[in-house]
């Protein structure tokens, strides 16, 4: 697949609330330069090639800055990305919740049974802080939100709880959860897990 067919591909979504296709020239770690002018485009995505690497960019919702910058070799590698990357978020929005999302996402990168999963989701949502950070990381594997804003519960993130600690992505998020309910205990089981 290459980027004609992503575009007449992306043409079949009837979202709105998907990201819009933008001719980009150039992007960098916050704007897009369309034109010849560097911008915020709000809610858009889209695909260039500066001599050496593929760029994909996908921006906010809210003020346009590039929340997604990743760069590839290959056109089609960059293309493979952008597909999964925008089929994710037009199901997230096509009768799909982000809870579905991420209990199918549980069941397949930790291997959860769906049950399991579900309990995991509901822990998870009791904080909405802690909840779409953790959809951001089960969409781009990024430890933070959408703004690019990490959750501190007392001094510790997920990052930290997975870097430092030893905790798979989604044990971070859970912790999280158990250090906002019960600090106290959660901070001597970590305590005794170093040990």
């Amino acid at each position: 697949m290459n980027l004609s067919d992503l575009l007449n591909w992306y043409k079949t979504l009837n979202n709105k609330k998907i990201p819009k296709y933008i001719e980009i020239m150039d992007a960098n770690n916050n704007q897009v330069c369309v034109d010849n002018s560097w911008m915020n485009v709000v809610n858009a995505w889209g695909i260039c090639f500066d001599g050496k690497k593929w760029k994909y960019i996908e921006t906010d919702s809210e003020r346009g800055y590039v929340d997604i910058y990743k760069l590839f070799n290959t056109e089609e590698d960059v293309v493979n990305y952008a597909k999964d990357s925008l089929r994710k978020t037009y199901l997230s929005f096509d009768g799909n919740s982000k809870s579905e999302m991420l209990t199918r996402f549980i069941q397949k990168k930790f291997g959860y049974t769906q049950e399991h999963a579900i309990e995991c989701v509901e822990t998870i949502s009791k904080y909405d802080d802690i909840f779409e950070e953790f959809f951001n990381y089960a969409r781009i594997g990024k430890f933070f939100k959408k703004d690019k804003s990490k959750t501190i519960v007392l001094e510790y993130d997920a990052e930290k709880l997975n870097s430092q600690y030893g905790f798979t992505p989604l044990e971070a998020y859970m912790c999280l959860v158990l250090l906002r309910d019960n600090p106290k205990m959660t901070l001597n089981e970590i305590k005794l897990n170093l040990s």
